[in-house]
Parts: C-alpha cells; sequence; structure tokens
C-alpha cells in the first residue's frame, strides 16, 4: 500500500514538473511587455538626440514609428511593438550613419536575422 502510494505521489510530482517546465519554457520565449519596454525606451532616447542634432525628414518617419510602437503597447501587441520600435532605431540609425565623423558604426553588418531587446526580429518577416 505504502509503495502505490509513493508511485502515485511521484507520478503527480513529475507531472506537475513538466507541466511547470513547459509553462516557463514557452513565457521564456513569449514576447513580454518588458521587452516592449525596453525596445521603446532605446528607440526613443536615439530619437531624442537624433531630433535635437538633425533636421531629416527620417526622423518624422522614426517619429510615426515610434507612436506606433506605443499604440501597440497599449493594445498589449507586444511583438508589433518591439518590431515598430526596432523600425524607429533603424530610421535613427541611418541618419546617424550618413555622419560617420560623428557616429561609427562598429560592425553593424546587415544580417537576415537580429536581436532587439530579447525579440529576434527577422528583416523579410514579421509575424
Amino acid at each position: 500500500m505504502k509503495r502505490m502510494a509513493l508511485f502515485k505521489l511521484w507520478i503527480c510530482v513529475s507531472a506537475i514538473g513538466c507541466v511547470l517546465g513547459i509553462a516557463s519554457i514557452v513565457s521564456i520565449r513569449e514576447t513580454t511587455a518588458s521587452n516592449a519596454i525596453l525596445a521603446i525606451r532605446v528607440a526613443h532616447l536615439e530619437l531624442f538626440s537624433a531630433k535635437r542634432a538633425f533636421r531629416d525628414p527620417a526622423v518624422q518617419e522614426a517619429e510615426f514609428y515610434l507612436a506606433d510602437a506605443w499604440s501597440a503597447l497599449g493594445e498589449r501587441r507586444y511583438r508589433q511593438a518591439v518590431f515598430s520600435a526596432y523600425e524607429a532605431l533603424q530610421k535613427v540609425r541611418g541618419i546617424k550613419d550618413e555622419i560617420p565623423s560623428v557616429y561609427s558604426r562598429h560592425g553593424n553588418e546587415p544580417s537576415a536575422s537580429r536581436q532587439f531587446a530579447g525579440v529576434t526580429i527577422n528583416s523579410f518577416v514579421m509575424d
């Protein structure tokens, strides 16, 4: 009787452990609000410095993407918020790359996939 109770207890503990493990893995891979907020803050800081230094139409495009990121965050579309913040950041960095004496490109080779705020962003495909 004790063996059967221990066996059932072991099965229940292992099942609970598996469920918790799967839930942890799924929550780690999922884009969260903190990822989106981090991405927006980075893009916002870059945009703020670019607005003071440059008068370029790309700054307005970056502001549009940043506004889109904030609205997506408000609607809890975190992946879209990160993507919009990433686009705003790319616009700002594109402006800065035009002036190499002030800003340098330390190994920024183009690639098909990039990591930004804990989320992998593919240049060609958006989920």
